[in-house]
């Protein structure tokens, strides 16, 4: 293999649909913050969009600052936002992500799912409806691939579409949940991806036979992955000045779909396994760039693709040796007032300060 061969080439704008978790993170710097697109399905959607691709979610997002926010980005990068709903009874999901050091003095990132001024639970991911995955699936977005990562009968009934119509259907869980819908999923899928620390602990996902490729991701060890019934490990990528791990298995689902989706499901037939273990070792280099910046899409705001090819032209052993000026990772908007309770109390005070005064 060659550096060569990691060079990411712009997609002549080839569909993918996604559905999943798509929410604003606003990610904690101790002494800032700043918020940005993200949850799993939304940075994969956006990684596919930056490779030209015409990324395509479905999601249910309130009528708040937080969803403007991320269709603004998305549109800016591209993304098809027309399927991303806009309901006054719903709350956008946000995340909160910090920064700790574990036991054995690695940096680690923590994500949060209460506000940090009032301890109020964030509101959560809500699934799609069966009328939404209908109205994508019966629109002209024609998919050579499907990404989702909640399992619901919408999700559900997209992957059932998209499978029969020739796409690559792709499936990363981060959790079981319904165990029946879960299977499901796990059956209508061509590749399952999971990571060890969240499933690992569920062995009858390594011998599943219904997907034609497992996806196994096993953190500071690397990956490995099922492919013809035999087991290949892949190394880690060391990262020399790592700031933010997060997003890493985004990076590497996304490269994983731009290398071996665009033929959708058929490429499967005729997928050599050289082709495979690149699609994947492009994921993992672009994942070992994006842990120099802060942020799952934080080498995306700083960086051009060009400048990303440049870098994947820099490994050496499969390790990346550039150091960036930690000043520079830092970059992103300010978070909109996010939460409701917050918001609610300091209205009710000032209503109550008011009365007093009029008292």
């Amino acid at each position: 293999m060659t550096f060569d061969s990691l060079q990411v080439t712009k997609e002549s704008g080839a569909c993918c649909w996604g559905a999943g978790l798509i929410a604003m993170d606003i990610i904690d710097l101790n002494n800032s913050e700043f918020a940005a697109a993200g949850g799993s399905c939304g940075n994969v959607m956006a990684i596919l969009s930056w490779f030209g691709w015409a990324a395509t979610p479905v999601a249910r997002l309130g009528s708040d600052a937080a969803a403007e926010r991320i269709r603004t980005e998305f549109e800016e990068l591209n993304v098809v936002t027309q399927y991303l709903s806009c309901e006054l009874n719903v709350d956008t999901p946000i995340i909160i992500q910090r920064f700790a050091t574990d036991k054995n003095g690695y940096r680690v990132h923590r994500f949060s799912l209460t506000c940090p001024e009032c301890g109020a639970w964030l509101p959560r991911h809500r699934p799609i409806t069966l009328k939404q995955a209908n109205a994508l699936g019966a629109s002209a977005h024609r998919p050579k691939a499907y990404f989702f990562d909640r399992v619901s009968p919408g999700s559900i009934q997209l992957a059932q579409i998209a499978r029969e119509r020739g796409a690559l259907v792709v499936f990363e869980p981060a959790s079981v949940g319904d165990e029946k819908k879960f299977q499901r999923a796990v059956d209508l899928c061509h590749v399952l991806k999971y990571s060890q620390d969240q499933l690992g602990h569920l062995p009858d996902l390594a011998v599943t036979q219904s997907p034609k490729l497992v996806v196994e991701t096993l953190g500071q060890d690397g990956l490995r992955f099922r492919w013809r019934n035999r087991w290949t490990h892949l190394e880690a990528i060391k990262v020399n000045n790592l700031i933010d791990a997060a997003g890493s298995g985004d990076w590497c689902t996304a490269a994983l779909v731009h290398r071996i989706g665009r033929h959708g499901a058929a490429g499967l037939n005729k997928l050599r396994k050289d082709v495979l273990v690149t699609a994947l070792r492009t994921g993992q280099a672009l994942a070992s760039i994006n842990c120099q910046y802060y942020g799952a899409r934080g080498a995306m705001m700083v960086l051009t693709l060009r400048q990303v090819n440049q870098r994947l032209k820099k490994l050496h052993d499969w390790q990346y040796e550039h150091s960036v000026d930690e000043s520079r990772a830092s970059i992103g908007s300010q978070p909109p007032d996010f939460c409701c309770r917050c918001d609610a109390k300091e209205s009710a005070g000032l209503q109550a300060a008011s009365n007093r005064q009029s008292a």
